[in-house]
């Protein structure tokens, strides 16, 4: 298939990834030529730049690709957060002018759930009413009967989160959230990964469906159900009640959106909830606990726990067995995690899967730590070196880097059978170095203490991890 996608954002950049990576030919429209360039830098589908809002630039743009020969197009453009004017220009008339100018391709637009103007929390599917009173709303309406008088389809998203994407956990970690009305639960959440509302988009275009499809998830919730359990696993207090807010751009609204329709088409998400998703997408905590502390209003929650870093060989598990049985705390090690759950050793683990899938499986072992409290945790010495990991590793407590030099480091760990990157032809002392080289910044970076161990006893580090911690903690209390 030849498809055009237009509107190249979070859901179109990945619908046309999926479709290119199956084979079909895309072209992947932007508003401006500067991020046409961008795009095309960084993708192998083709991009180019065309204002949908304008007739004449959409007649052009046919012209040059040769309408006839497209297939199918997807309108995902985004209005950009403007009001009625720009749902108008974007949405409607871009809508007409797509179609006006590809008369034989298979029209999708993607609408939005929010056309659903229901608020007493009853299940609503594509034949339910849907005629919201706010103009945006009836702009939505009108895009998608351009679509459907085609011959076409309309994929109706539900709530869009991914990574660097999730309202609800952005704001409940900066202290915005609420739970809006409905006695104190807070409207129904309908929600889908991002990849799976791409997925969705694919499946429809690739199938030809027409007709209106409801594009979520299988669990909605209650804001919250939503919150109370995020507040467990991010150590947060459970925000405020307050009334809807009637200003909301799109309404307030309460209902349950059923993908009965679109199941039956065959189409199943990866992620059947928020929270499969929290724990199977490597990037989605990670990407919004860093956005927190980097750009958040306020600073990011760190748990009670102490978390221990640094190179293979460092003291990590010996010095954390001695500081969780000084305070009472649980050890945890994230590579025995590892070993346990794949039922194979890390050298095994290194043969079959490479060191990409630990790297995979270290990831979500520390994943499944979110939530824990009171525990000394010993990680593994290349846990840093994926950039998803540090931002869970600082909200999960109190960092001490433990320090030694490479060759006290090679001397401690020649024994040591269990040290894959430690194989090979390389000299261990040169290759421990290096790796010290590579990883200094990282670790000092991320650490709250360092502490180097070359002229100390174990026991001697342990009380030092001990007496910092408990001050850092004291001071958190404050």
């Amino acid at each position: 298939m030849k498809v055009l996608i237009a509107g190249c954002g979070f859901v179109g950049e990945r619908a046309a990834d999926q479709l290119h990576a199956a084979g079909h030919e895309v072209i992947g429209l932007t508003h401006s030529p500067e991020s046409a360039a961008r795009l095309a830098a960084a993708k192998p589908w083709r991009v180019e730049s065309c204002d949908i809002s304008a007739r004449d630039a959409v007649a052009a743009l046919a012209a040059k690709l040769d309408a006839t020969s497209l297939d199918a197009f997807i309108h995902c453009a985004s209005s950009s957060r403007g009001g009625a004017e720009m749902y108008q220009s974007v949405y409607v008339n871009g809508m007409r002018h797509l179609v006006a100018a590809f008369p034989q391709a298979f029209a999708l637009y993607t609408s939005s759930t929010s056309v659903y103007p229901q608020i007493n929390g009853e299940t609503v599917d594509e034949t339910s009413f849907a005629d919201p009173d706010r103009d945006t709303g009836r702009l939505l309406r009108e895009a998608e009967n351009i679509a459907l008088n085609s011959g076409g389809a309309v994929g109706r998203l539900a709530g869009i989160y991914g990574p660097g994407r999730s309202f609800v956990l952005k704001n409940l970690l900066e202290g915005k959230a609420a739970i809006e009305g409905n006695n104190g639960q807070g409207r129904l959440l309908n929600q889908i990964h991002a990849d799976d509302a791409a997925n969705a988009l694919v499946h429809l275009i690739t199938q030809r469906l027409g007709g209106i499809f409801n594009i979520v998830d299988d669990a909605q919730m209650t804001q919250r159900q939503c919150l109370e359990r995020l507040c467990m696993t991010f150590g947060v207090k459970l925000p405020p009640e307050r009334e809807p807010d009637p200003n909301r751009k799109r309404g307030w609204s309460h209902k349950r959106v059923s993908n009965t329709k679109l199941h039956a088409t065959g189409w199943n998400p990866r992620h059947a909830s928020y929270f499969v998703a929290l724990r199977d997408d490597p990037e989605l905590a990670s990407s919004i606990l860093n956005l927190v502390h980097t750009c958040g209003e306020a600073p990011l929650p760190r748990q009670p726990n102490i978390v221990l870093i640094g190179l293979m060989g460092s003291g990590k598990t010996t010095v954390g067995r001695i500081v969780a049985q000084m305070i009472g705390f649980q050890f945890v090690d994230t590579d025995a995690m590892i070993v346990e759950t794949a039922g194979k050793t890390i050298p095994a683990i290194f043969a079959s899967e490479g060191e990409s899938g630990f790297r995979l499986r270290e990831s979500a072992a520390l994943r499944s730590l979110l939530g824990k409290r009171g525990c000394v945790i010993a990680t593994g010495g290349g846990i840093i070196t994926q950039p998803r990991n540090p931002p869970i590793l600082r909200h999960l407590g109190y960092i001490v880097w433990l320090d030694a030099d490479p060759e006290r480091l090679a001397r401690r760990t020649a024994m040591n059978s269990n040290r894959p990157l430690l194989a090979g032809e390389e000299d261990p002392k040169a290759k421990l170095e290096r790796l010290l080289t590579e990883r200094k910044p990282l670790y000092k970076s991320l650490a709250d203490l360092r502490i180097q161990t070359a002229e100390l006893t174990p026991q001697e580090t342990a009380y030092g991890v001990m007496e910092s911690a408990r001050v850092f903690f004291a001071k958190m209390k404050r």
